[in-house]
Formats: C-alpha cells, structure tokens, sequence
C-alpha cells in the first residue's frame, strides 16, 4: 500500500516514532518494526515520502492508540513537496479553531495548560492523532507551543516532539499535526494513567 510519511516524532535518544497515512482509504498508520519497536533515529522514512509498504495491523492496540501497525516490507516511491492538499483532499476530520475543538472536545485540561486523557474518564476519541488549524498562532516556549490566553480562556500548551528545528511562531491558519504520548503515570504516583497532547508538526510553512 501507499503512504505518505506524515511525522516523525522523537522517542527516546536512539529511536523516532513514525506516522503516515495510506493514500488509498486515508487510514492513519504508525509504523512499527517486528517486535513492536520504533524506528531508529537515522530510518530513512522521511516526512514528504511515499513508499510502498506491506504491514499488518499490531496486535491488543490500547485505544486511543489504534494506528500501530508491524511492517513487512518496504519500497520508496517518490517525494512530495506539498502535503496540505493531500490532506484537505483526503477528507479526513480537521480540527479548526482553537484547541477545545481537538480531539473531538474529549480533552482534559491540567492547570498547567497542557491536554490529556485520563484512565479515569474513558471517553478516548477514535484516534491518537490528527490535523488542526488553529485561528491563533502559536509561538515557541521552552520545548512548547502555546496558544494564547484571554479573559476566561486559559493559555494552552503542547509540547515539541518533532525532529525538524522549531520555528519560534507557527501562524494561525497553518496545518498542524497533533498526537497523543502513550498512556503514562509517574512513579510512586497517586496520579492517574493520562495520554497528553504532544505537537508533531507543521506543514507547508517554512519561518522567514
């Protein structure tokens, strides 16, 4: 099947965890390597790539992480330079607005201002990943991208995880990719199982 690199999101040190979409039915996809590993730091799996690839879907997929898939085999195909109308052309929801609307309004919000999902509130949307347009641009904070404050609505934040250099303002109207860490507690926690929000990319914008 066909797809279309779509992020590479840093992992640990040593490995990078990679999404794309298959341009054939538009289904999102997070490719894993035999044994359910990641990818390693230097995979030639690059944003903007297509490639042939055979996969089958992993097996016991905790929701909302629902995209893992264990691949075969492997072609490049070729490069594409323009991945917005790709993605408006698919069909695939977009968030548009500010941050409420993402992940069908089924985020949590902590003080700090980052999004999660909480074990304790099971209400997980279909997807751990997504496209957004935010009517605001977000500017770059110490590894995170905050939208703005106002009056009653509380400044939001998403952390960085991407591998190309941040640009220190990403402009209102920009395609944006959003996903969800796994679900993760602190050790020695009271504090719950959450997936919070993580930032993986932009698209078709290059800062002047």
């Amino acid at each position: 099947m066909e797809v279309l690199i779509l992020s590479k999101t840093r992992f640990q040190l040593d490995s990078v965890c990679v999404g794309g979409m298959v341009l054939s039915d538009c289904r999102f996809v997070r490719l894993l390597n035999q044994g359910r590993t990641y990818q390693p730091i230097d995979t030639k799996l690059n944003i903007g790539d297509v490639w042939d690839i055979s996969f089958y879907p992993a097996m016991l997929c905790r929701p909302p992480h629902t995209e893992d898939v264990i691949v075969q085999s492997r072609k490049f195909i070729r490069h594409v330079d323009r991945i917005t109308p790709i993605i408006e052309q698919s069909h695939v929801p977009i968030w548009e607005g500010a941050p409420y609307h993402i992940f069908d309004t089924k985020l949590l919000w902590a003080n700090t201002g980052v999004g999660y999902l909480s074990v304790d509130y099971p209400n997980l949307p279909s997807h751990s990943v997504g496209f957004w347009i935010s009517n605001k641009p977000l500017t770059f904070e110490e590894s995170y991208y905050c939208y703005p404050g106002k009056y009653m609505c509380p400044r939001r934040k998403f952390k960085y995880k991407g591998l190309v250099k941040p640009v220190q303002e990403i402009p209102a109207g920009t395609m944006i990719r959003v996903s969800l860490a796994r679900w993760w507690k602190p050790v020695d926690s009271d504090l719950e199982e959450r997936c919070y929000t993580q930032l993986s990319g932009w698209y078709d914008y290059e800062e002047v």
